[in-house]
């Protein structure tokens, strides 16, 4: 099966694939969980953030459909072959491939999930230096409840909008996206796509709602089935979306 006859097994496996990824990428949920763990405004929290990362996830994903047409690929057409779209579709694929192996290192090293609400955990630089600009960002901080909400919505756009794990995937979904040349099938697989991978976005809000005060269970129990398993399948499944880019890359290799 060639990408470049644009069938819709392929976008789909290569969409579904990505969104898959970003399903079994803990941050987000475990964020998520940490989130709806708040004392004073679980709920409104917990939604502020379900909100705020799917705004995120629309947000990086739109950014590749800017991109994809920004160097030449229009929907609607099987023909997407240029240099520009040649360079980005390569630089997507070794993207997903970087993380990929940055996953599998972890999972070979058992390195723990990134948890904010651990007291011991050293926070990175660019964290650092947001918090030291914007307080209000710091999830340990104690906020009125306006303010929680707000920094719930900002986390959660963040995670899944900036986050430098999770924005290439998302990227990678909006490219593969316009390349699909039926609207019907364009339409049906970004909805796929949608779908599987806002799961871990609204999952926090609906244990919120289902199982009130039962968030911080729950992570703990996530934490250590991920730890042992998750990095494992966020690896396989970016080294093959790499696989599946990469080959599109040079199947639509001018003069290929």
């Amino acid at each position: 099966m060639r990408i470049v006859d644009g069938s819709v097994s392929t976008h789909l496996a290569v969409l579904a694939t990505l969104a898959l990824a970003l399903l079994f990428s803990p941050e987000t949920l475990v964020l998520g969980l940490v989130v709806a763990s708040d004392k004073k405004v679980p709920r409104q929290a917990t939604l502020a953030f379900s909100a705020g990362a799917v705004a995120g996830i629309a947000f990086a994903t739109g950014v590749g459909v800017g991109i994809a047409a920004l160097v030449g690929v229009r929907s609607g057409t099987a023909d997407h072959a240029s240099w520009p779209g040649f360079v980005v579709r390569l630089l997507i694929a070794l993207a997903l491939l970087a993380i990929g192996v940055r996953r599998a290192l972890g999972a070979i090293r058992h390195k723990p999930i990134a948890d904010v609400s651990k007291p011991q955990r050293a926070p990175g630089k660019l964290r650092t230096r947001l918090v030291q600009r914007f307080p209000g960002l710091d999830l340990k901080a104690d906020l009125p409840a306006r303010q929680r909400i707000t920094r719930a919505g900002l986390a959660g756009f963040a995670i899944c909008g900036l986050h430098p794990k999770v924005f290439p995937i998302a990227i990678a979904a909006g490219h593969q996206i316009l390349e699909i040349s039926g609207r019907g099938e364009r339409a049906l697989d970004a909805v796929v796509f949608a779908v599987i991978a806002v799961i871990p976005a609204v999952a926090p809000t609906v244990i919120e709602i289902v199982w009130p005060g039962a968030a911080g269970r729950i992570k703990e129990g996530y934490e250590r089935v991920m730890k042992v398993h998750g990095r494992w399948i966020v690896a396989v499944l970016l080294l093959v979306a790499a696989a599946f880019v990469g080959h599109g890359a040079f199947v639509h290799m001018p003069n290929h």
